[in-house]
């Protein structure tokens, strides 16, 4: 593995695990995949890499393991697509099978150093980006729910870009579990589709 300056995020289906729970497995899969397949759609379209699923959680790297300068503006366009057209266009999904509640979603995005490359045994490798900054992305993908903001990214994240994108707000410093130094979080307000 090579340590590389990078973008990580993790994103996260909320309300599916109380859907999955009055379903059969076959009525919990076929959206399960539809909604990954529109969300690794908008990953790979922004020059992203799935390094994991999770369930219905999603963890991306941009600009690992081929570099990229522009891994933290990829990373946030490909959150835009996410939390705003594709889980727009999953809903509607959702609707026409007769599912009455729409779902949401959260994404934590962190940049940083990171170690990547390939972990594991050598009969199963895994393709990791491993460190500090992975674990507060999906610390601060966590916190969208009480911070209720689709997306939030961290100040490193802000500092990676070329460009502000529009919507983008600073709402402070926040404590995040399992560090000792606060960190400054930032959001980025998607406009919901008509």
């Amino acid at each position: 593995p090579e340590q590389l300056t990078r973008t990580v995020m993790f994103g996260d289906l909320r309300g599916f695990t109380p859907f999955a729970e009055r379903r059969s497995v076959e009525e919990v899969v076929e959206p399960l995949n539809m909604y990954l397949t529109l969300m690794t759609d908008a990953v790979l379209d922004h020059g992203g890499t799935i390094v994991d699923y999770m369930g219905d959680g999603i963890m991306a790297a941009f600009g690992a393991p081929v570099a990229n300068e522009e891994h933290a503006d990829l990373a946030l366009a490909a959150a835009r697509d996410m939390a705003g057209e594709q889980l727009a266009t999953f809903n509607a999904w959702l609707s026409a099978t007769g599912v009455e509640e729409p779902l949401r979603m959260g994404i934590g995005i962190n940049s940083g150093p990171v170690l990547s490359g390939s972990v594991g045994s050598p009969r199963r490798l895994d393709y990791a980006v491993i460190g500090d900054t992975t674990n507060t992305a999906s610390r601060i993908e966590a916190m969208t729910k009480e911070l209720d903001h689709a997306v939030l990214f961290a100040e490193q994240t802000k500092d990676a870009l070329h460009e502000l994108p529009e919507g983008a707000v600073t709402l402070g410093e926040f404590e995040v579990r399992g560090r000792s130094a606060t960190i400054k979080l930032w959001a980025l307000d998607i406009e919901e589709p008509a």
